[in-house]
């Protein structure tokens, strides 16, 4: 559901193809359990999720708290829950 008043400008973003920051995933991969459980996630999910971590990269202490925050959650297998019902895209 995209406002008709944005949805030209919004479509061409939304259709991109995300490119994953490789030094996130090889943070990532530097811990076994949750590369493999990170392997398992939906691809929206990691997307939304990633991006999230990257849009915090120009605070680096922010960065590293929502990277490790990531981390944590992945190896015990936990989603994190989204705000204002961003979770509905997960799947």
């Amino acid at each position: 559901m995209i406002h008709p008043k944005v949805r030209d400008e919004v479509l061409p973003i939304i259709r991109a193809p995300y490119i994953f920051p490789s030094d996130i995933l090889d943070t990532i991969k530097a811990d076994t359990l949750a590369w493999e459980n990170y392997k398992k996630l939906s691809e929206p999910y990691k997307r939304i999720r990633i991006a999230y971590i990257d849009a915090a990269r120009k605070r680096p202490d922010e960065f590293k708290k929502r990277l490790t925050s990531f981390i944590n959650k992945t190896r015990n297998g936990k989603l994190i829950a989204g705000f204002g019902g961003i979770d509905k895209y997960y799947g």
